[in-house]
């Protein structure tokens, strides 16, 4: 186990493990001097000394040199009083150099020999250059730092609104993680002005009791949900998380009360025991429904029963009836499509000649339809094409040729060939094509 002492740099501060050496009977709150990276700091104890295992320990601990004295407190009052000026003529150097930067805070070490100022920006700044002003005209190591706008709040102070110190600027240790989903948990009017901070975020004590909610929420109805009250069910309007009630509008009178959730719970189960009672004793819809589907199907097997008697006399009747009928079933003759579309034909036309007061409907009213036109003779006669037959053996051809007889048959020449007479020679020579001329080109 190993003796250390928790020590705060400020009062938003993380905890900070130090040894306490020789010193003894340290309180909290006394302020002491103890040894960091960048020299000797202020610092206020925390909690008084203790033991805790080396496993805890993160990093190095440190000794603390010794208390504060009257002396130490003038010192520091001294550099605080220059904070002013030295803001003031940093600000002047920054605007010379056109540096989009907004400067927060000026903090000295504990002996002077370092100069820190803090400053906000939206981008990152290049100041190599205001370093090297800054450090020629106080004479001291200059450091800048950008922070962010709850750091700005921790810095600076200042009351929040509810009426106390931010939390951030006295006991906050880290920024805790806040999100918009935790004041809509919280029921919470989701405007910025009423959920943000000074720092213009959201506020950090809307993570406190967000999980307080989540519980006390798991057990009270959902809104718009329906639910079993002692004035009969309804629908939530309202749920109110702090006082355990919901608002309820009744389904019978469309007014609207308020209940606990003891008296809903206990509602629920009145209802529930009744309706199991109701199902026990069988005067349940679903039992009634099943009681009558039972008669039904009694009824049903009667009818079924006397369709069956019908069908086997039914039977009987046409097995006697098929005893005198010839063996082979006399077979349908197949209806003739000409006979159907005239069929057709002749009932479209009275339905178009059928109008009332007698008057016959226009040929070209109907559309879809021509109207019929008389036959040409002449036409008629053209388009009848004479019957073809073989021509006899030995008999001129059409193509001017004789024909061959049956039993010597032609040899048909390849496709791309020339005729050919008896002799061999081509009947019909092809003739050279001519090569068209292509037409003149207009000079205009």
């Amino acid at each position: 186990m190993t003796l250390v002492v928790a020590i705060r740099f400020k009062d938003s501060g993380k905890n900070h493990w130090y040894d306490p050496r020789s010193l003894t009977n340290l309180q909290a709150g006394e302020v002491v001097i103890v040894d960091t990276v960048r020299g000797p700091e202020l610092a206020k104890v925390a909690h008084p000394p203790q033991e805790i295992p080396p496993d805890t320990l993160e990093s190095e601990v440190r000794p603390i040199i010794r208390r504060a004295s009257k002396q130490d407190f003038e010192r520091m009052a001294r550099l605080f009083a220059r904070h002013d000026d030295v803001l003031k003529r940093c600000g002047e150097l920054v605007k010379s150099h056109n540096l989009p930067m907004h400067l927060v805070k000026a903090e000295y070490s504990f002996d002077g020999s370092r100069l820190t100022f803090y400053f906000t920006a939206d981008n990152r700044v290049d100041f190599r250059l205001l370093v090297r002003d800054l450090a020629r005209a106080f004479r001291s190591r200059i450091e800048l730092r950008q922070i962010g706008a709850r750091d700005e709040a921790r810095l600076l102070g200042g009351i929040g609104p509810c009426g106390r110190i931010l939390c951030c600027a006295s006991f906050l240790p880290d920024y805790a993680r806040v999100s918009i989903k935790m004041a809509k948990d919280q029921d919470l009017p989701l405007n910025p002005a009423k959920i943000s901070g000074v720092c213009g975020r959201l506020l950090c004590c809307l993570s406190y009791e967000h999980q307080q909610y989540l519980d006390m929420k798991a057990d009270l109805p959902a809104r718009d949900s329906w639910v079993q009250t002692p004035d009969g069910p309804g629908e939530v309007v309202t749920v109110n998380v702090l006082r355990e009630s919901v608002l309820v509008r009744l389904a019978g009178s469309g007014m609207e009360a308020e209940y606990t959730r003891d008296q809903i719970s206990q509602a629920t189960e009145v209802v529930g025991s009744v309706a199991r009672q109701r199902n026990q004793d069988g005067i349940t819809p679903h039992t009634r429904r099943a009681s009558a589907d039972t008669a039904g199907a009694e009824d049903e097997n009667d009818l079924a029963v006397l369709r069956l008697l019908d069908d086997e006399t039914d039977l009987v009747s046409l097995t006697a009836d098929d005893v005198a009928a010839p063996s082979q079933p006399a077979q349908r003759p197949k209806p003739d499509r000409r006979e159907g579309q005239q069929r057709k034909g002749q009932a479209a036309t009275r339905q178009r000649t059928a109008q009332p007061g007698g008057k016959p409907a226009p040929e070209h009213g109907t559309r879809g339809e021509r109207p019929a036109r008389p036959a040409h003779p002449e036409r008629t006669e053209r388009s009848r094409r004479p019957e073809r037959t073989e021509p006899q053996p030995g008999a001129p051809s059409r193509h001017g040729g004789k024909s061959r007889p049956p039993g010597d048959p032609a040899p048909s020449p390849r496709s791309g060939e020339p005729k050919r007479d008896e002799a061999g020679n081509p009947s019909n020579p092809a003739k050279p094509r001519r090569r068209r001329r292509p037409p003149p080109r207009n000079e205009e």
